[in-house]
């Protein structure tokens, strides 16, 4: 089978201790128990959703056509890029950000999906869990998601919720939990191995139910 993760630094695998640790990896190696796997990743540090949509172009069309599960996991830059701006309180930005979101996220999701393929998009974790504003920001963002992903019908992992309350234990150099911690480098945002374990787990849980469903799907069409 093959297996498309897309998105930013978190899917490149940022602040797992290896490779091997990746959430990635973990997901390809819990697939090849039943069946060999070939991942495409479509990944790059400091991508937002535009630059993974632009990136799609170059994807060969049968590759979609033959992928089985693809996970979708970006827009933490979207929402970082706006942060020095965000200070003040001042949403108006920010709408505008979740309105371009979700017009970039609707093409990839339409770009790649397939009858075949179970499409899951990860939602956001806030890695500033106490800053009121990033917490709106993030949830603006995760309403977003939710609405492309209902109207596509595609898969949503709510690794938002997965986080909340967790982010000092899974998120790699977790310092205040503000947006004062923010950094232009070495920012203390990305998931740790733990972290990266646990995406693993949420997006094969998505996959493994849809599987599930179809079969019984299938199962019922056959009878």
């Amino acid at each position: 089978m093959i297996y498309a993760a897309l998105g930013d630094s978190i899917t490149y695998g940022y602040s797992a201790s290896s490779p091997e640790r990746s959430f990635v990896s973990l997901i390809r190696r819990a697939l090849l128990r039943q069946q060999p796997v070939h991942v495409l990743l479509q990944a790059k540090p400091g991508w937002t959703s535009k630059q993974l949509w632009a990136s799609l172009s170059r994807v060969p069309e049968c590759l979609w056509d033959e992928a089985r599960l693809v996970t979708v996991l970006v827009g933490g830059n979207d929402m970082l890029r706006a942060a020095p701006w965000l200070w003040d309180g001042n949403m108006g930005r920010m709408l505008k950000i979740a309105d371009r979101y979700r017009d970039h996220l609707t093409k990839i999701v339409q770009r790649v999906k397939r009858p075949a393929a179970v499409v899951v998009v990860g939602t956001l974790y806030n890695p500033f869990p106490h800053s009121g504003l990033a917490e709106a920001c993030t949830e603006l963002l995760n309403q977003t998601i939710r609405q492309v992903a209902a109207r596509e019908q595609v898969w949503v992992a709510d690794l938002g919720k997965l986080f909340h309350r967790r982010e000092g234990e899974l998120i790699h150099g977790f310092r205040r939990g503000i947006l004062q911690d923010f950094r232009f480098f070495r920012n203390p945002i990305h998931p740790n191995d733990h972290g990266h374990e646990l995406i693993a787990q949420a997006f094969l849980r998505v996959y493994r139910r849809a599987v599930s469903r179809d079969r019984l799907a299938a199962r019922r069409r056959a009878r």
